[in-house]
Parts: structure tokens; sequence; C-alpha cells
């Protein structure tokens, strides 16, 4: 196992938490614009190196387990508010309760994001470090905008820092399991497990991409920010 890859997975998502337990204010557009970046940019490392990887051998049950990825990913929105798309809705969280919901939801999602690459660790070609990129861009505003949720409910200091370490710990442990299952289940078993990844994957980037902002106009500067990270995935995957 690649220990610079995990520590990466992990500093990504702890930098962006401890950024924003320690400002005072925060950019909801700069953030947006960052979160359509990375959804560009993880929308086409999906399609172009995942989904290949999963279809490589056509098999139905993959369409459904890519299906029911994307749904379940859905489920999950329900419990963390879509905070992994950078949503900040502060007025719909109860002050003073301890949002176990949002906590185990957003880790589960950051767990699913680091499935794929745990998958990729022996891998030679530079797909593994493409991804990585895409997990790294995406986890640090989503660690931002949780942490930001966070500090808005008056918890202790203490709990927040534990609450985002347990964050930001998720996603290397969900590549950890993900190698360790890569070496000890079936080629087409283990296919099934990362279709079911792929779907959530497709899930977050186009929700991302496609979101509308609050006056329902997708922006110029939004569509540049997309077609930058497209143009990136582009060259990580061909050059």
């Amino acid at each position: 196992m690649n220990i610079l890859l995990l520590a990466i997975l992990f500093i990504s998502p702890f930098s962006g938490g401890l950024i924003a337990l320690f400002s005072s204010q925060y950019d909801v557009k700069k953030l947006k614009l960052f979160l359509s970046f990375a959804g560009g940019y993880l929308f086409s490392i999906t399609l172009l190196s995942l989904m290949p990887q999963v279809y490589s051998n056509f098999d139905k049950i993959s369409g459904v387990l890519i299906l029911s990825g994307f749904f379940f990913q859905i489920f999950l929105e329900q419990y963390s508010k879509g905070i992994e798309h950078g949503h900040l809705h502060l007025h719909h969280i109860k002050k003073n309760i301890f949002p176990l919901g949002i906590i185990l939801s957003m880790c589960l999602h950051t767990f699913m994001e680091g499935v794929p690459l745990g998958a990729m660790m022996t891998d030679t070609s530079n797909t593994k470090y493409s991804l990585l990129a895409g997990i790294a861009l995406h986890e640090f505003p989503a660690a931002f905008a949780l942490a930001t949720i966070l500090k808005s409910l008056n918890l202790n200091k203490n709990i927040l820092y534990v609450l985002i370490v347990f964050y930001a710990i998720s996603s290397p442990l969900g590549a950890a399991m993900s190698g360790y299952l890569n070496h000890n289940l079936t080629q087409d078993l283990f296919n099934y497990f990362m279709a079911f990844v792929v779907g959530t994957f497709l899930h977050i980037s186009t929700t991302i991409l496609f979101e509308n902002s609050e006056q329902h106009h997708f922006s110029k500067i939004k569509l540049y920010a997309v077609l930058s990270g497209v143009l990136l995935a582009l060259l990580a995957v061909f050059v």
C-alpha cells in the first residue's frame, strides 16, 4: 500500500476542515467555483478511467450496481444535507444538537470515494494519480463545508477537531479496505463492488455540475471552471 497516496487522501480533507475552523468568514461563490472545477474533473475521470474498467467485460449486473450506487448517494444526502456538494444551508441545521446523521453519512461518502484508489494501488499507469487528484480536489471543499456547518453548531472545539480527523481518515480507510479486497476477492466480484462506487461518483459529480445557482442561472465562469476540470482530466489520462 502506497503510504504517500494515503497521506494525501488524509491531508486534503483535514486541511480543508482546519482552514474552515480557523476562518472567521468564507466566500460561498469561490467555494462553489472550486467545487465546479472538481466536479468536472471527477466526472471526466469516472467516464474515462473507472467505467471502462467496470465494463471491460460487459455485464448487465454492473449496470444495475452503478444505478444502485447512484441512488444510494441520493439516500445519503437525506442525512448529509448536500454538504458534500458545498451546501451551507445553516438555517436547516439545529443548534446545540450533535449531528450524528451528518457525520456518519459524510464519512460513508468519503469512505466510498477512497475505494477506487485502493484498487489501483498496484497500477503502474498514471490512472491512480489522476483519480487521487480528483478525490483530493473534491474532499478539500467538502471538508471545508462540513467544518463550517459543525462550527455553527456551537460544539466544543476538541470535539470539532476529533470530528475533522474522523472525517479525514475515512477516505484512506476506504482505500486500504479496497486494496485488501482487491487481493482477496475474485476479479468479477471486485468489479461489481467498483460498479457500485462508480454510481456514487456519477451522482456526486453530476450534482455538482448541473445544480443551478440561487438565481437558477448557469454562469459563464462556472462553465469555465467545469471545462477546466474536464481539460485537466483529459490531460491526466491521455498525456
